[in-house]
């Protein structure tokens, strides 16, 4: 069966990838983004399994590929059904560009600051273990400086002006540090979307299908190099960054056995059926917890109190696996894995949620008022990438952390309603919204 499993998990993200083919501006709606998070990570990590199981059976290496393709048939399956119509209601009203700027260039300088102070904080270690002290508060806002340059990236492409410019040139300063010295990803991810991104709401610009596909290709033979990167990195060996060989990392995976999430994603599934270990959703609260309630205000005992079950803040990521399987340092469980263990097979119904929510969003997003939600929706895109490539139980808190603060901007810029009658944009008529098209063919609206 694992031939099989194999084929269909090719064919299906074959068939997705090749509508954005057809249609290049579908890579930015969820199953096609998803289906391209599924070519550039699980694909590779699939093959390599299906040939080198390591220290899983070949039932748990069938189980973790149906678990991947009915997470995927889930996501396009969600996506498919009838957008909410209350989120454009809600978020798309006007906003004052100029308070906008305010606040996305606010969440800039607290980011830009969290991050310079970060390497003078003392590391301290929690009685329990953990992070904890001065370190974890700026760790908590350094990461507000993406949602602030998307915000300015926006208002530039409406308008250029040199403040604006000089406000996207400051909130760059973060993320293109954090890609080039830390390899991080995800950042060059929401980095890259908050570029091309706004250029699509603005002008309904697209990205070739070369460029597409290159990038891709790009980052398929690029992730399995990373680790390596970070290391020399990390040492301070910047000389010998040019002596990788990322195509010669990536056929590793084909030749040889190599560390996978996807082998880890198939003993904890393994694990979890055996032991009956299921979560049932706590870990999504439970992360919520851990992300939002400060142990040192409230203390240890209370936050670990505020936990479903025997997890804790200090053993919040750690599971015991059967027959000795241990996690290598630096790998996750997948989406997949841990989407598994809190729900089973019916755990993959998480991505038809996210398939419904996305929708919702997305076609809210091509109205022209909607700024904050333009903004929201490159932001959580990252999150949606993290439910594959680490685990579904980051979305939620990702997702809360953008509607705080984006949702305060909003709140602070948004134009009321009586400025609004005055001006004659009153909601829904022909004056207060202007129809969005897509230049050439595509979706009218």
């Amino acid at each position: 069966m694992i031939p099989f499993f194999l084929f269909v998990l090719f064919a299906f993200v074959a068939c997705l990838l090749a509508q954005v083919a057809a249609k290049p501006q579908r890579i930015f709606e969820y199953p096609y983004f998803m289906a391209a998070v599924y070519a550039v990570f699980v694909l590779p990590q699939a093959y390599s399994l299906a040939n080198f199981p390591g220290g899983v059976g070949s039932d748990d290496v069938q189980d973790v590929l149906l678990m991947c393709i009915l997470c995927l048939a889930a996501a396009v399956f969600g996506y498919s059904l009838r957008p909410s119509e209350s989120t454009d209601k809600l978020f798309s009203r006007p906003v004052d560009p100029s308070r906008l700027l305010t606040m996305g260039v606010g969440l800039i300088v607290v980011g830009v600051v969290s991050t310079i102070l970060m390497p003078k904080a003392e590391i301290q270690i929690a009685e329990r273990g953990g992070l904890t002290g001065a370190l974890t508060i700026y760790m908590f806002f350094g990461s507000l400086t993406l949602p602030g340059f998307a915000i300015c990236v926006r208002l530039l492409r409406e308008k250029f002006t040199k403040g604006r410019l000089a406000a996207v040139l400051l909130g760059a300063y973060v993320p293109i540090s954090a890609i080039v010295f830390g390899g991080r990803r995800e950042v060059a991810v929401t980095f890259a979307l908050s570029l091309v991104l706004s250029s699509f709401y603005k002008n309904r610009k697209v990205p070739s299908r070369i460029v597409i596909f290159g990038a891709l290709f790009f980052a398929m033979i690029a992730i399995p190099a990373t680790g390596t990167y970070r290391g020399l990195v990390g040492q301070g060996r910047m000389d010998m960054v040019t002596k990788i060989r990322p195509i010669d990392n990536f056929v590793d995976f084909f030749t040889q056995e190599s560390v996978l999430e996807l082998r880890n994603a198939a003993a904890l599934i393994n694990s979890t059926r055996i032991r009956d270990t299921f979560g049932w959703g706590a870990a999504y609260w439970n992360q919520l917890v851990f992300r939002f309630v400060p142990a040192q205000i409230v203390g240890r005992d209370v936050k670990d109190a505020l936990m479903i079950g025997k997890t804790s803040s200090r053993h919040l990521y750690i599971t015991e696996l059967v027959n000795n399987y241990e996690i290598s340092a630096g790998s996750t469980n997948t989406g997949m894995g841990d989407s598994y263990e809190q729900f089973g097979w019916f755990g993959c119904l998480f991505f038809a949620v996210l398939g419904m929510f996305f929708k919702s969003i997305w076609t809210s997003t091509l109205s022209h008022d909607a700024v904050f939600l333009q903004v929201f929706y490159i932001m959580v895109c990252s999150s949606a990438m993290r439910t594959i490539t680490h685990q579904t139980v980051d979305f939620l808190p990702g997702m809360v952390y953008q509607m705080i603060f984006l949702g305060g901007c909003y709140v602070y810029a948004k134009i009321p309603e009586r400025d609004l009658l005055l001006r004659g944009q009153v909601r829904g008529s022909a004056q207060g919204r202007r129809p969005v098209q897509f230049r050439g063919r595509g979706l009218r609206r």
